[in-house]
């Protein structure tokens, strides 16, 4: 059965699910046992994005003056760009307050904090914050992440999951608002689960339920077992199941690591997949580096690399013990990929033996090629089938890149592999240089709607080049 490609959306190659697997030697019954179909000459490869270190919003007002937490969550809405962030403040009582605020950009890259009127500090509304004690009951809260519900009611449209803790145990309650920033907090409590860390929810309209990601303990916690990540799925946001575990370390793993966190989203406009960052805390070290994770159906995890994506950096660069990435992905330029991130010279453990820590005061980001988190490559000269198709688009368009002398050529095929006439590589104009989502051009064809409903396989031929991604417009 062939694989729909809707219009817009995007085949990414997390793994090599969409690449056909071929044979070296044919089915017997083949008049000859020719190799059918092979992949040759490539590899899926991970790349790293560049940080920045440019500031995105700093502590500057008196609600700020503990720190900025590396947990925050931006989306863009309607034009806009929200962001929401965990500050804390010492009050005269050297009593360390947490609250969440806001702060929004029209491009991306300048970020102003609205004084929004809605939660008081020290007798004044005049400040950007959305959440305090007071907003909440006196529960608190920690990891606070915030999701447009494209299924709700209006005056739930946007919706918060925050952690807390009672004398019972940890759980997790959720709050709602019509414009993202004047919250309703219920009392009731969506989740008793471990919750210490940022809890990630989000509607997934492939799938039509929620996904949640969530804080994993070991049984024996008391005796410092390891961090994991669960995930659950429900059509009722305010009904969940019992989170159940989806990344764990393993033996490949040094044997103190911790998985702290999982910013879990929808790879954005891809078919099929998943990405996430989760903080990997090595207890050895003390410290806190950003991985990279990818998954086809948010269940099943794996990591394309074992290095850290965002890596802790010397002593003088102010990222040297913490490198954490938070829940997001922005566009604030064409081909431009945005993540939220947070460094710290200071390592995970060390504020408890210092005196009025000041810790991360920036909250920072991270960019990356729009879908350039992994390619498939050619270093020299590859190929590759995909799996059978079925495009509901016109026109193909790639997302590449070459060296210089390189080439991305692509045909169109019958299910056994074979060239369409017309659609061959003979026939087709090859792309080099930087292409994003270049079209595919026929010599013969303005474009592939004649093959609509018919099954094909796409044949792409690589020359000192990278494939990221392709989708039918």
């Amino acid at each position: 059965m062939a694989l729909l490609l809707p219009r817009g959306k995007k085949i990414v190659f997390t793994d090599w699910e969409n690449v056909a697997a071929g044979y070296g030697v044919a089915w017997a019954g083949k008049a000859r046992p020719v190799p059918e179909m092979m992949p040759s000459g490539i590899q899926i490869r991970t790349f790293q994005p560049t940080y920045t270190r440019e500031p995105v919003v700093v502590a500057e007002q008196p609600w700020e003056s503990g720190s900025i937490n590396c947990y925050a969550t931006w989306f863009e809405d309607d034009g806009v760009f929200r962001l929401y962030y965990t500050v804390y403040t010492d009050d005269t009582q050297g009593v360390c307050r947490g609250m969440m605020c806001y702060a929004q950009s029209d491009d991306g890259y300048k970020w102003t904090k609205p004084a929004l009127g809605v939660a008081e500090f020290d007798g004044s509304t005049s400040n950007n914050i959305i959440l305090t004690d007071a907003k909440t009951r006196g529960r608190g809260g920690l990891g606070g992440h915030v999701l447009i519900d494209p299924t709700a009611e209006p005056q739930q449209r946007y919706r918060m999951v925050v952690g807390s803790s009672d004398q019972q145990s940890q759980f997790i309650y959720a709050g709602y608002s019509a414009d993202g920033t004047d919250w309703t907090m219920p009392e009731e409590i969506l989740l008793r689960h471990p919750a210490d860390t940022d809890t990630v929810v989000f509607y997934d309209d492939a799938e039509q339920h929620y996904k949640g990601f969530f804080r994993g303990r070991a049984r024996d916690w008391e005796s410092h077992g390891r961090r994991s990540i669960c995930h659950a799925v429900t059509a009722d946001f305010y009904d969940w199941p019992t989170p159940q575990p989806c990344m764990i370390t393993d033996a490949n793993d040094p044997p103190g690591t911790d998985i702290y966190s999982a910013p879990a989203m929808p790879w954005p406009g891809a078919l099929n997949a998943y990405v996430m960052f989760p903080a990997f805390y090595p207890r050895t070290a003390d410290i806190m580096e950003t991985h990279l994770a990818v998954s086809r159906d948010g269940r099943i995890w794996h990591r394309p690399q074992r290095a850290a994506w965002l890596p802790t950096g010397q002593p003088d660069t102010g990222h040297y013990a913490i490198m954490v990435a938070g829940h997001g992905i922005i566009s604030p330029e064409e081909g431009v990929w945005a993540i939220p991130v947070s460094g710290d010279n200071k390592t995970h453990n060390q504020g408890f033996y210092e005196e009025n820590i000041r810790r991360s005061q920036t909250l920072e980001y991270a960019t990356i090629r729009e879908d350039g988190f992994m390619a498939v490559e050619a270093e020299a000269a590859g190929e590759f089938w995909t799996v059978p198709l079925e495009l509901e688009g016109d026109h193909l368009q790639l997302n590449a890149w070459t060296h210089f002398g390189g080439k991305v050529a692509v045909e169109v095929c019958d299910e056994s592999g074979a060239a369409i006439a017309g659609y061959s590589l003979a026939e087709t104009v090859a792309l080099t240089g930087d292409c994003l989502f270049d079209e595919v051009h026929f010599q013969n064809h303005e474009d592939l709607a004649e093959l609509k409903g018919r099954p094909i396989r796409l044949h792409f031929r690589l020359t000192r080049g990278r494939l990221y991604c392709f989708r039918v417009a």
